[in-house]
């Protein structure tokens, strides 16, 4: 347990090391909600601020799960670390938990500010926000562990990270309404984990949705990360 916390330590230092990915992850999303919420006004905000959640732990997932692990394969430093004391798994678990807890601070970053500015009104249980976060930010991150399975090289990694990411936002309602996509679309939307993300951090924030009402979507999500994490799990085996 010491070293798995310790590869969380050591991940957490060097993502706060390197500026670029911290204004991405931290700067640019707030950057995003103050550009369109001085557009829109606040009515807009308790539908942006999940979309921007969504569209930021998604990118977190796939563009650094998804890419790290694919060129530590290929250079070759995953197979140094399963001869070491730390194992292959319990480093891998440390990636996926210090992008967790980054993603994790990032949302709730974009909540207090939205409150703060905007007057953002939570009338949903924040028990129930907190536990969709820590679902639907493990439903993302397995996305990047899927990618990062099935990926033989960076390169692999980089072009399906590409593939996927831009048809999941479209897919997710962030940017397109779901009702005016061609219904073949719209199936695929409703399958999509970030889809249902978005749609119950919004049922939550705007309708004081509960966890009953909200229990479709929370099940989506369970069962994508289970079926992601299961694949994922497998193909790194066989690796």
């Amino acid at each position: 347990m010491k070293k798995f916390f310790a590869v969380i330590n050591i991940e957490i230092k060097m993502f706060l090391r390197t500026g670029v990915a911290v204004f991405f992850t931290f700067v640019f999303p707030l950057f995003i909600l103050f550009f369109f919420g001085s557009i829109w006004g606040k009515k807009f905000i308790p539908y942006l601020v999940p979309m921007i959640i969504a569209m930021i732990s998604s990118s977190t997932a796939i563009y650094t799960i998804g890419t790290i692990l694919p060129i530590y394969k290929g250079t070759g430093i995953l197979k140094r670390i399963t001869v070491s004391p730390l194992r292959g798994w319990t480093y891998i678990y440390g990636l996926v938990a210090a992008r967790f807890l980054i993603s994790f601070f990032q949302s709730i970053l974009i909540i207090i500010i939205a409150i703060f500015f905007y007057g953002l009104e939570i009338k949903g249980n924040i028990f129930v926000l907190f536990l969709l976060l820590f679902i639907g930010i493990l439903s993302t991150l397995s996305i990047g562990g899927l990618i990062a399975g099935v990926s033989k090289n960076s390169e692999m990694a980089t072009t399906i990270s590409n593939f996927t990411f831009t048809p999941l936002m479209f897919l997710s309602g962030a940017f397109i309404p779901i009702f005016i996509l061609p219904k073949f679309f719209q199936k695929l939307a409703y399958v999509s984990p970030v889809y249902h993300f978005i749609k119950a951090l919004q049922d939550i924030i705007r309708e004081g949705g509960s966890l009953k009402n909200e229990g479709i979507h929370f099940s989506v999500l369970f069962f994508s990360l289970f079926i992601f994490f299961f694949i994922t799990k497998k193909t790194f085996r066989e690796q």
